[in-house]
């Protein structure tokens, strides 16, 4: 199998030029805000369907636009070594999660995630419907943090002339701040709960796409991660509403 590296790399077959680059950036920014007011616009889960699939779609049809058919680069075949590792980066995430949160929480006052207590009280249809929606949704996170990352790393390494580590460095580190600054409202614009908690995990969730240069990977972790996430707050709040 030839070896891979990172799609649309500059000086490789299929590297995006800036001007390229700011169309994919700017469907990063449109599929966010799709997310957050498709849910507005559209009453009900029609509203909150339409915002997960833009938020996913409108980078992919900008990959698509500028780079053709290399767009699939980002999703190369599926191989059991991507699997295992984004599945190896899960515990690790989780660790690193509840960790960060705790020291946080012993120097700020945080905020409570909203989607919480709306799991608390799903049940059965209502949340497989819910964790069904959050594939494309975490999908789309997925992209508004790797596209970011591929264009910071081309960025370095091209015009600015940048070792690959230190340009790798450098990308996975902004990408992961820009991708806990889109959790800002979700934490009533707590910036260091954002920045602290979530930026970390997710250069933990990062990390399986650095190793494998594949988005499937990474989305493998990110999925496992949340539904573990959001199964086991589920199975509390039911057990505890059977206690009382």
């Amino acid at each position: 199998m030839t070896q891979r590296d990172f799609p649309f790399y500059p000086g490789r077959p299929h590297a995006l030029s800036g001007l390229q680059w700011l169309v994919v950036l700017l469907s990063c920014g449109l599929g966010f805000l799709a997310l957050i007011g498709a849910p507005r616009l559209l009453a009900g889960a029609v509203g909150l369907w339409v915002g997960a699939f833009l938020f996913a779609g409108l980078p992919l049809l900008a990959l698509r636009l500028v780079a053709g058919s290399a767009w699939r680069a980002l999703f190369p075949r599926l191989t059991a070594r991507d699997v295992w590792i984004g599945l190896a980066f899960v515990p690790v995430n989780l660790v690193v999660t509840v960790l960060t949160a705790l020291l946080v929480m012993r120097t700020s006052v945080t905020a409570a995630n909203p989607v919480m207590a709306q799991i608390s009280e799903m049940q059965g249809l209502d949340l497989a419907l819910f964790l069904a929606r959050t594939l494309p949704q975490l999908l789309g996170e997925e992209l508004v943090t790797i596209l970011p990352f591929l264009a910071i790393l081309a960025l370095c390494t091209g015009a600015l002339k940048t070792g690959r580590k230190t340009a790798i460095a450098v990308a996975w580190l902004l990408s992961a701040l820009l991708f806990g600054a889109l959790h800002l409202p979700t934490y009533d614009w707590n910036l260091l709960q954002a920045l602290g908690v979530i930026g970390v995990a997710r250069l933990v969730l990062t990390a399986p796409f650095i190793l494998t240069k594949s988005v499937w990977s990474s989305t493998i972790a990110h999925v496992t991660n949340d539904w573990l996430l959001f199964g086991g707050f589920a199975l509390l709040a039911t057990l505890k509403a059977g206690g009382g």
